[in-house]
């Protein structure tokens, strides 16, 4: 394995105007982008040949061996009836959250046929963290309902799962960026709009401090924690930018990568003083 590669990272350009990011209603259909973004070359480090000590708090992600129960990925039943509380275990033991309740997943795929027959999304290109301190709020509100008002006055994260659905990555990697080569002014509020609701998102401009890392060849038995919001402000961790990248070592028969991220909303007990 190579000790690092140079790959194209998709980073937003910041003119001023308000991005919006539409997201895909149709099986099959591609994302769109109202904004200007531009694909910056950088070193991503090959995670893999350094020791395993990236952590949540830390660095914003973690790399955990996981093996899964689930048979068939594309089974909503079976994601709802197995999945879910293997994802909400494996959230509680590496963030020590006292509960934690999976709300989404989305399937992706690099290949068209496979996102239209699944429902899938194409891979997201672009540097970024799926939550502002607004729509990390909101969302609780929705999911948690009459339970929110008392959530919210502690400590909560939300967590994504990333794994691969079918065979070994072999083509379009997840890129982690650590929590502290990351500096706020390079990040920007991108609305984004789905059929149903309207949230907020985070996309950054480029910084040549980013330290990039990624796991190449992952299995359907390994999966990747991202920390996407944390309201702890005492200095760990609050979020990670993540995005796919179009590996340039990767053959050009590579199979298509197939994945599935599960996000999970994580409370805490702690107390208030250490919130936003």
């Amino acid at each position: 394995m190579v000790e690092s590669i140079q790959a194209p990272i998709g980073y937003l350009v910041d003119t001023g105007e308000l991005p919006v990011f539409y997201q895909s209603n149709v099986a099959g259909e591609r994302t769109n982008f109202e904004g200007e973004r531009e694909f910056r070359p950088v070193t991503m480090r090959n995670a893999r040949l350094l020791p395993n000590t990236f952590e949540l708090d830390r660095e914003g992600f973690a790399f955990v061996a996981h093996k899964t129960a689930v048979s068939d990925f594309y089974d909503d039943a079976e994601l709802k009836s197995v999945y879910d509380a293997e994802a909400e275990a494996l959230v509680r033991k590496h963030t020590g959250a006292s509960r934690a309740l999976v709300f989404d997943h989305t399937r992706r795929s690099s290949s068209q046929n496979v996102r239209e027959a699944h429902n899938a999304r194409d891979p997201a290109n672009a540097a970024h963290t799926d939550y502002t301190d607004w729509s990390a709020r909101n969302r609780v509100t929705a999911v948690m309902g009459d339970e929110a008002e008392a959530l919210l006055e502690k400590r909560f994260a939300i967590v994504n799962v990333w794994r691969s659905t079918a065979g070994t990555i072999a083509e379009w990697p997840l890129g982690l960026c650590t929590w502290d080569s990351v500096d706020d002014a390079h990040l920007h509020t991108v609305e984004r709009r789905a059929y149903n609701r309207v949230g907020q998102t985070r996309h950054a401009s480029f910084d040549p401090n980013n330290a990039w890392y990624y796991f190449p060849q992952m299995t359907p038995d390994e999966a990747i924690l991202i920390k996407n919001y944390d309201t702890s402000t005492d200095g760990r961790a609050r979020y990670a930018l993540h995005t796919s990248f179009d590996d340039p070592t990767a053959a050009s028969d590579a199979p298509p990568r197939e994945s599935l991220e599960t996000r999970v909303l994580a409370f805490f007990d702690e107390s208030p003083s250490k919130i936003l």
